[in-house]
């Protein structure tokens, strides 16, 4: 089943305006939009990136050319925007036409201030080191065509389940505040044109006691579901994993996997809990296929299971 999506939900997916060619003349120029949205992270109730700027790099060009934010610096709780939802970080500015080979968010993790920072789900605040990131920031080398007299909307998506780490064997404890949690980030960049998303409900049946509900997208038809790893292996890694909404008095919950790319997609529903650094063991619910198609949402609910 599939269902257009409402223009308020999803004002961020209307990208491309225009397509004028890639090359554009020496001052021929178009505008960008740049946002940025997040997959769940179990430990934190909140994960604060201060971002500075964004500096893009054109083909041919002898050096970077870096945006200024507006405010700047920006304090994003990147948890805040999930299931669709993204900030702007650059909204229509205008830039050179062209082909661009990369994007680097500016990012300040300065020791001893409050920038970066990871909120625990117990309450304690943990400084949120990015190393390197001052200098050469958070780096996307895909690049990107700006056409003549046109615009493009791109979204950044954080994996904050493989990004944010704490020190070793003081995962989710107060302990690791002392040392500081590290952001490596794993990010992935779409053109909002070309993307629609998964939505559905999961039967409140399946959240049990101790649940920590969350759907996995899976890229491709037929995959068999696996765990987060940061390893590389022959499992697959899930291309997004959505978090659930509990609504008390509710028998449905509801979830959101967007900004995916057109195509097939295995989606299956877990309550384990998904540690990125190790190889764990996690139950799959209602594991089907479902095909994205641009600009709209595809549904996969997840029923209780057949007495």
């Amino acid at each position: 089943m599939r269902a257009t999506i409402p223009a308020a939900a999803v004002s961020l997916m209307l990208g491309l305006a225009a397509c004028s060619g890639g090359g554009g003349g020496s001052n021929d120029t178009g505008q960008l939009s740049l946002g940025v949205t997040d997959a769940p992270v179990d430990d934190a109730s909140s994960v604060v990136v201060q971002f500075s700027g964004v500096a893009f790099k054109r083909a041919g060009a002898d050096a970077e050319r870096v945006q200024n934010l507006s405010p700047s610096p920006r304090q994003l709780d990147l948890l805040q925007y999930q299931g669709g939802h993204a900030a702007l970080l650059l909204d229509g500015v205008t830039l050179p036409a062209g082909d661009y080979q990369w994007i680097r968010l500016m990012v300040d993790s300065e020791p001893g201030v409050r920038d970066s920072y990871v909120v625990l789900t117990g309450g304690q605040e943990c400084e949120l080191r990015v190393p390197s990131g001052a200098e050469s920031g958070l780096k996307l080398n895909r690049g990107f065509t700006l056409p003549a007299d046109g615009s493009v909307a791109l979204t950044i998506d954080f994996d904050l389940r493989k990004s944010v780490h704490a020190p070793p064997g003081q995962r989710g404890s107060a302990e690791a505040c002392t040392q500081g949690y590290l952001l490596r980030p794993t990010l992935r960049i779409v053109a909002n044109a070309e993307v629609g998303a998964i939505a559905g409900n999961v039967d409140s049946s399946l959240v049990t006691d101790g649940c920590l509900p969350k759907v996995y997208v899976f890229s491709g038809s037929g995959v068999t579901p696996d765990d987060i790893e940061e390893a590389s292996g022959a499992d697959a890694d899930p291309l997004v994993v959505a978090s659930v909404a509990v609504q008390n008095g509710s028998t449905a919950y509801p979830y959101r996997a967007a900004f995916l790319p057109a195509g097939p997609y295995t989606v299956a529903f877990t309550c384990g809990d998904d540690d990125a650094t190790a190889d764990d063991t996690l139950t799959f619910t209602g594991t089907q296929n479902v095909t994205v198609q641009t600009n709209l949402i595809s549904t996969a609910d997840f029923a209780a299971p057949t007495p």
